[in-house]
């Protein structure tokens, strides 16, 4: 039905009928017209105006998401983490498809001691974005934690595979160290400071590994080069 078949027979159903005692067949199909049409325009309004909801709600549903997760990350403290995750669900009902809200619920359920649920949020995560260096870095520490070295060795080092940073190397270095590779360890080591060379606590585990491979000279230089720095600070 086009617009001006639907705007003519509108115009005929809306038409004032004469009043009469004894009404003619015809008003009475008139009378019936108009109701038809009026439930017919109203049915047709409220379902512009639900579609006009629908649409707002939806396309607004990356805002709420994104305002949720943006108030989970200003929880992310000991003594509020609890308040993250219900942010970062909030922000995963609204919009499942967010890596970055997996991630950070799953790091804050980590320090809240539930590995297990943890995990299963930092694998969706990288399901979503196998790219997310933080996740690899956050679950090789679970898997240091679960006794699991050869998994988190992988973790970390996938992690550095795809974006070098301090962290990992650091972290992959203890863990290195750990499994008593020392040289391997003053390795990781070497690049986490040349990556941020006024990290103490870097040179302070390459001491300790350094002194494990009795380079005790190496060890006091990097013990020195730690002092120095905690004491311009």
């Amino acid at each position: 039905m086009g617009p001006e078949s639907f705007l003519t027979r509108w115009l005929d159903a809306v038409r004032p009928v004469p009043p009469e005692h004894a009404p003619h067949a015809m008003d009475i199909v008139q009378r019936r017209r108009q109701r038809r049409l009026i439930w017919y325009t109203l049915f047709v309004i409220v379902l512009c105006v639900a579609g006009y909801f629908v649409y707002d709600y939806t396309s607004s549903a990356s805002i709420r998401a994104g305002a949720a997760y943006n108030e989970g990350m200003k929880n992310m403290h000991p003594g509020a983490y609890g308040e993250a995750i219900d942010l970062f669900t909030k922000s995963i009902d609204i919009s499942p498809t967010l890596p970055a809200a997996f991630l950070n619920r799953g790091i804050a359920l980590h320090n809240l001691g539930q590995r297990n649920a943890a995990l299963d949020d930092l694998a969706r995560a990288l399901d979503m974005d196998p790219q997310l260096t933080r996740a690899y870095e956050e679950r090789g520490r679970i898997f240091i934690e679960s006794r699991d070295p050869q998994q988190a060795l992988k973790d970390f080092s996938k992690s550095i595979s795809i974006r070098p940073t301090t962290d990992g190397y650091y972290q992959r270095g203890l863990l290195y160290a750990s499994l008593g590779r020392h040289r391997q360890a003053v390795a990781d080591f070497d690049q986490a400071i040349s990556e941020m060379p006024d990290a103490p606590y870097a040179y302070r585990a390459r001491a300790v590994a350094k002194a494990n491979l009795d380079d005790e000279a190496g060890a006091q230089q990097d013990r020195d080069a730690a002092s120095r720095i905690e004491r311009a600070r």
